[in-house]
């Protein structure tokens, strides 16, 4: 296991938000320090991954930064197609932003994985 001060950060981030969920419970706020206690645990098996881990197998390599900029300029287009289609929408119904933000953080998300997904099978072309 590998750890340096950037480990010891982490891991005092989870001992503090673990510390915080218990207060939090203790104090009878369930569901918030229940969502605390959960995102503490899942960031030890985090943390205990990437610790097992050298820090040369994380560096990212030029083309899977071009893919991502590649997936994240067509997510990004992708975003504002949706955001225009539900604007094309509200002219006839009445739409809330609470309504359609969640829709339109998984159409974001979904878009940017599965074009780096796609990207990452095709390959990166410099002349498109």
């Amino acid at each position: 296991m590998n750890i340096d001060k950037y480990n010891l950060r982490f891991l005092g981030t989870i001992v503090i938000l673990f510390l915080l969920g218990l207060t939090l419970w203790y104090l009878e706020y369930y569901g918030i320090g229940f969502g605390l206690i959960i995102v503490s645990l899942t960031l030890t098996v985090m943390f205990l991954y990437v610790s097992s881990k050298p820090r040369e197998y994380f560096i990212r390599d030029e083309r899977s930064v071009l893919i991502n900029e590649k997936a994240g300029y067509h997510a990004f287009w992708i975003l504002i197609m949706s955001m225009a289609i539900l604007v094309m929408v509200d002219w006839h119904t009445e739409l809330l932003y609470k309504e359609v933000s969640s829709l339109l953080y998984i159409i974001a998300m979904l878009s940017w994985s599965i074009l780096r997904w796609y990207y990452d099978k095709k390959g990166f072309e410099q002349n498109p």
